[in-house]
């Protein structure tokens, strides 16, 4: 994002930096401030002593899923979808894969009810990796999808790992639904961060939060010592001052996503209409569907070489993402402009 560093996290680093603090993390304190942020945010009651830190979310899932599945079964997952889910699922943790596309319809993406009953029944399926809010889509799937989601998951015992990092980024007027306040008794994980929501990914924190104490001490048995302590020292320091002190600068920014994606929308409608916006609910990533463009070849790649626009290609987000492409818009309004006139230029 192009946004200055929240003041807290920014205040909390330099003094961290000024005496010379740069060793190793203590992690003591990072579970209570997601359990205050938690509560206030989304009233989620996290149990603090159900907080592993890692060093970063997908280091968490493919963790998770080398530690309650086993080889030979199978991980569901539902492209679209962030890219390196098919990666950590099939290369970290060597678990084959259960594609179950969403459905597009009206420009929204919802679950296929159907075929995530249908994979789900299949005895070799015994985790889901779910991505909530959605990425690259934007969806922030209701409560009624959610619900659906629970009660599969425990009709088929299976795994539920939720990676939550775009929750604090749900846009106002829509409502994130934490998967763990959903699971009761079952055994489910949620892994999330403050890295996307305040701009902090390169200092490398995130959290695995397990649904029960049995659960998380299962974890801590299985998981190696190494990743437990991966997360960075400084990272630690950020996202404590985030979750305690960044949700005033949080909803500023907020706010001005919300105007970039009305600018977005109205760009787009002057000048090239045939780009049918995915309306995001949550995150600065927007979904554009391409497709009536008629391009030779993936947008993304298009708009590279024509306008020098650089957008994230589609189909690398599975088979359904052909003909589409995602793009950043947390900058400015006159950097969001500039890119959508590019583009606009490069098709006439």
């Amino acid at each position: 994002m192009d946004f200055a560093l929240a003041e807290p996290i920014a205040r909390v680093l330099t003094d961290a930096i000024t005496r010379s603090d740069t060793g190793y993390a203590w992690t003591s304190d990072l579970g209570v401030a997601l359990c205050s942020f938690a509560r206030q945010r989304w009233q989620w009651e996290i149990d603090p002593e159900c907080v592993m830190p890692v060093a970063d979310v997908l280091t968490g899932v493919g963790q998770v899923l080398l530690a309650l599945t086993q080889p030979g079964e199978a991980v569901v997952i539902t492209s679209p979808v962030y890219p390196p889910f098919f990666s950590t699922v099939m290369k970290v943790a060597h678990r084959d894969l259960v594609d179950v596309p969403l459905l597009y319809l009206d420009g929204r993406y919802t679950f296929d009810r159907a075929a995530m009953r249908m994979a789900f029944s299949r005895p070799e399926v015994t985790a889901f990796l779910a991505c909530s809010p959605h990425n690259p889509t934007g969806r922030v799937f209701d409560r009624d999808e959610m619900t659906f989601i629970s009660t599969l998951a425990q009709e088929f015992s299976v795994l539920v790992v939720s990676d939550e990092i775009h929750g604090p980024l749900t846009h106002h007027g829509y409502e994130f639904i934490p998967y763990l306040t959903l699971a009761g008794d079952e055994s489910a994980v949620s892994v999330i961060s403050a890295s996307k929501a305040w701009n902090i990914a390169g200092l490398k924190c995130a959290q695995v939060v397990s649904s029960t104490r049995e659960l998380h001490a299962k974890l801590h048995e299985r998981i190696p010592l190494e990743v437990q302590q991966g997360a960075g020292h400084l990272g630690v320091l950020a996202a404590q001052a985030a979750y305690f002190d960044g949700v005033t600068w949080l909803d500023e920014m907020l706010t001005h996503l919300g105007r970039q994606k009305e600018l977005l929308r109205a760009l787009l409608a002057e000048h090239m209409p045939l780009i049918e916006l995915v309306q995001p609910q949550a995150s600065y990533l927007a979904w554009l569907d391409c497709r009536a463009l008629n391009l030779d070849r993936d947008p993304a790649a298009f708009f590279m070489d024509r306008a020098r626009v650089g957008l994230n290609s589609g189909p690398t987000f599975g088979p359904t993402g052909h003909g589409f492409a995602r793009l950043n818009f947390a900058t400015s309004p006159e950097i969001l402009t500039q890119v959508i006139e590019r583009m606009a230029a490069a098709v006439r």
